[in-house]
């Protein structure tokens, strides 16, 4: 079959920037809600939540098994070679799969609430509102992912980035002006309704057009390879963000509720240093997934030095704010995390974010290209052993040692990744790739313009 024309590197600029903006008023927006939230209860109280919403999030990647990778590395696939049949039938087998595996994972953690695990008395109410929260943040993510793959950039993620942050802000604000006394199980239902309340008509949409489409069966080995592949997504998506929110988790049990809140609150605003990175990637995925099947490798290396070299300056820039106004910052959630001990986690947390962003898209490149096994097994090793630091670290030098092992996390993975990256396909997704992607350029222009 032919294939559909790949985006010139203008017009998925264009997508990148429009991508980012959202995502920067995503940014803005989510840094709000923490601090209305913070302002409406005590420091236990949102501890609690934080760590909740950390749990919910972590259960929520798991619950996705892959499909929302699945849907951005077959969609474009089997459409990029006008094959809308197959991948009509892709987007219906990944939702029926997201649906089932989604309220699998709800019941597991509504069953888990009915375990003693915690003398707290909270346990049992915030365990069934984390469960539907972590219902609404993995269904969210896919409908997102879905609609993203069929190239509506801004309109899949606005519903999730702005829609529920905009409502949540308002209700949260209006809540605390009502009642003093707000607590992390009444903010956890506020905050998954609300989700599910903002995503309802990009549900719509998504289920409507693909039940009205035409699809066309997958033949055998079309189907073994979609098993395959969504299997080695399902770990290598699920490890990165949940074993960054492990370790929120971790800090809770060794440092308490408090101390966790702070690290959550440090952890939320180092983030800010990727948001051009996961601005552009929304928009760069498809054309990686599109153009490497296409055995389009320089097109790859193209898009992946782009988004490293634009990501990695961003990140740069953050970091030096975080340097000369972390503690104010800091300060608008509460006061007590205004100290310079959490405004040393605050920086160290923002350079392994720029380590990582300096890697480029080496995750999304990896999961696009079929390097999912050894994504999957540098996720194992490093954030295993990262884990580990992180929780020793914590217990002999408090949050600055958690700090240290969360960082040194990401650097270690995402520098692992980029380097298999560079010798198993031949793409550098890294800065490096960028700054030699040039020198082979203007050489091949010198040497062109040789008698």
């Amino acid at each position: 079959m032919s294939q559909r024309p790949m985006l010139s590197l203008h017009v998925l600029a264009g997508r990148g920037v429009a991508a980012g903006v959202v995502k920067l008023a995503s940014a803005a927006l989510t840094f709000t809600v923490f601090v209305v939230v913070a302002a409406t209860m005590d420091e236990r109280q949102f501890g609690l939540f934080s760590t909740a919403y950390a749990g919910a999030s972590l259960v929520s990647f798991f619950s996705l098994a892959g499909q929302h990778a699945a849907v951005l590395r077959f969609w474009p696939q089997y459409a990029g070679s006008r094959d809308d049949g197959r991948a009509n039938t892709i987007m219906a087998l990944s939702i029926r799969i997201t649906a089932a595996a989604v309220a699998v994972a709800a019941l597991v953690l509504l069953a888990a609430s009915a375990l003693p695990l915690s003398p707290g008395p909270e346990w049992p109410a915030i365990m069934a509102a984390t469960a539907l929260l972590a219902a609404a943040l993995g269904w969210s993510e896919f409908s997102g992912c879905a609609m993203r793959a069929k190239g509506a950039v801004v309109s899949s993620l606005l519903p999730r980035d702005v829609v529920w942050r905009v409502l949540s802000i308002f209700v949260f604000v209006i809540a605390g002006r009502l009642a003093t006394d707000m607590t992390a199980v009444t903010a956890l239902w506020l905050t998954a309704l609300l989700l599910i309340a903002s995503v309802l008509p990009q549900t719509v949409t998504l289920l409507r057009d693909t039940l009205q489409a035409p699809q066309t069966p997958l033949s055998v080995g079309e189907t073994a390879e979609f098993r395959a592949v969504s299997l080695g997504l399902w770990g290598v998506t699920a490890l990165p963000p949940a074993l960054g929110q492990a370790s929120t988790l971790v800090v809770a049990a060794l440092l308490g509720p408090e101390t966790a809140g702070a690290v959550f609150v440090a952890d939320r605003i180092t983030r800010l240093a990727a948001l051009a990175l996961n601005g552009i990637n929304q928009a760069a995925a498809p054309q990686i997934s599109a153009a490497f099947h296409a055995g389009d490798r320089v097109h790859v290396q193209r898009i992946t030095g782009l988004v490293a070299m634009t990501g990695f300056a961003a990140a740069l820039a953050v970091l030096v704010a975080l340097v000369v106004a972390g503690r104010p910052i800091l300060a608008l959630f509460d006061p007590a995390y205004a100290t310079p001990t959490m405004h040393g986690v605050l920086v160290i947390l923002g350079f392994g974010v720029l380590v990582g962003t300096a890697c480029g898209p080496m995750e999304l490149t990896m999961q696009l290209t079929g390097l999912q096994r050894e994504l999957f097994r540098t996720l194992v090793v490093a954030n295993g052993l990262g884990l580990a630091a992180t929780a020793a670290l914590a217990l002999t030098h408090g949050p600055t040692g958690a700090a240290i092992g969360m960082a040194g996390t990401t650097a270690l993975w995402c520098l692992a990744g980029a380097a298999i990256t560079r010798r198993k396909i031949g793409v550098d997704p890294s800065i490096l790739g960028f700054l030699s992607g040039r020198r082979h350029l203007a050489l091949r222009t010198t040497q062109k313009g040789r008698p």
